[in-house]
């Protein structure tokens, strides 16, 4: 799969290097089927099976913690001059870290990790490997990958399809069999929902938990506050408190179902507390949550920028802020930002100095962009640069 010989290039780029290789992104993403080609690319290098060693932590319920672990693997590696361990959902592991610092430090070892939870870059682990780690986020398929896979051509059609149904790999196995794909994303959600957010973190009540993905759903693009969802839960019969509210924000943050965007001050350059946004990990659950309702607004096209920006690797997204002014993203990456702000239509000369307004009052020199949902008419306004949102998706990163 095409997005998946996109990272199997980055493994071998940090292979055997002097760190540990950390693969995240949400269930179903494709960690585990990356791990499989990385390890057929290294036997067809070359490498002999027995220095191969891969564990899936959800089907060997044999290694409960560290000590176990690492009394595992020493036994299989003791006699090698080297090996590569691929490690897929350690965190089942209590104190895996532990193991993890042991084999690095101390054994002939290329070691890559995987995980559908961003906590497995836990404090613990940073502490230990120092900066002595790479991370790899996978993301759904690109828009120009989707369209490989499925074999079809680039036309409102398919524009559809990738907007309702999104970008996780199985999406391309069933094609036209659109009921059949409501339940598939309907399964995945409620598997990342039990086994990594209610089993990792003991949940009890997993009624709130839905409602507040559904809410966070029904609200992309819209600032969070705890009123809102309070608001929301009260609708539905259901209370909270804002302790718990947090709680349940980080886990889905930490999971990797929803990411969580703080605002950026663009002016002052700092970053505000509270008033976040969330963004789903994929269209196609986003659309499930909501109940398919409106998949083709402006909100969803927010959420597809965001997810192309993670792809090309910005490792920092903001919604900006200048004054009371909000703009979609401030993203960076190698230290140098990009301003986008999304909009749905240019309209007329007053409309076009409006909607430009926001990006000329911020006075840095960086790339300023306006994402329009319908194709623009002009490439060019003051220095701002304008994109229809297919463009955008589809240039070469």
């Amino acid at each position: 799969m095409p997005n998946n010989k996109t990272y199997l290039e980055k493994l071998f780029q940090f292979k055997d290097s002097f760190s540990v290789k950390v693969i995240t992104g949400i269930r179903g993403i494709g960690k585990t089927s990356l791990l499989s080609m990385f390890a057929d690319a290294l036997k067809n290098d070359g490498v002999p099976s027995e220095e191969i060693i891969y564990i899936n932590f959800e089907e060997d319920e044999h290694i409960f913690d560290f000590q176990q672990l690492y009394e595992v693997i020493n036994e299989k590696i003791s006699y090698l001059e080297r090996a590569y361990l691929l490690f897929d959902e350690i965190q089942q592991v209590k104190g895996w870290e532990k193991a993890i610092n042991a084999f690095f430090v101390g054994s002939p070892v290329d070691i890559y990790i995987a995980d559908s939870n961003s906590g497995v870059l836990s404090d613990v682990f940073l502490n230990l490997l120092s900066d002595n780690y790479e991370v790899i986020n996978l993301q759904p398929l690109s828009f120009e990958e989707y369209l490989h896979v499925m074999d079809i051509k680039n036309d409102e059609n398919s524009i559809k399809k990738y907007l309702k149904f999104g970008g996780l790999p199985i999406v391309t196995k069933f094609r036209d069999q659109e009921d059949l794909l409501q339940i598939v994303l309907s399964g995945i959600y409620y598997t990342i929902v039990n086994k990594d957010i209610i089993a990792r973190y003991g949940i009890r009540d997993a009624k709130l938990l839905d409602s507040i993905n559904k809410c966070l759903a029904l609200n992309i693009g819209n600032s969070i506050t705890p009123k809102i969802i309070e608001t929301y839960l009260k609708n539905i019969g259901q209370i909270t408190t804002l302790y718990t509210m947090e709680n349940y924000f980080r886990m889905i943050n930490e999971c990797g179902l929803f990411h969580r965007i703080p605002r950026y001050d663009i002016k002052n350059k700092l970053t505000v507390n509270g008033s976040e946004q969330f963004y789903c990990a994929d269209l196609g659950i986003l659309n499930m949550l909501s109940n398919f309702a409106d998949y083709k607004n402006e909100a969803i096209a927010e959420n597809v920028i965001f997810i192309e920006l993670l792809r090309r690797g910005y490792t920092k997204i903001f919604v900006g802020k200048i004054g009371n002014i909000k703009i979609s993203f401030v993203a960076i990456k190698d230290s140098k930002p990009i301003d986008i702000q999304i909009v749905s239509t240019i309209g007329d000369k007053e409309n076009l100095r409006k909607i430009t307004r926001p990006l000329q009052h911020i006075k840095d020199q960086y790339d300023k962009i306006i994402v329009s949902l319908e194709r623009p008419k002009i490439n060019d306004y003051n220095g701002i640069k304008f994109v229809y949102i297919w463009d955008f998706i589809n240039e070469a990163v």
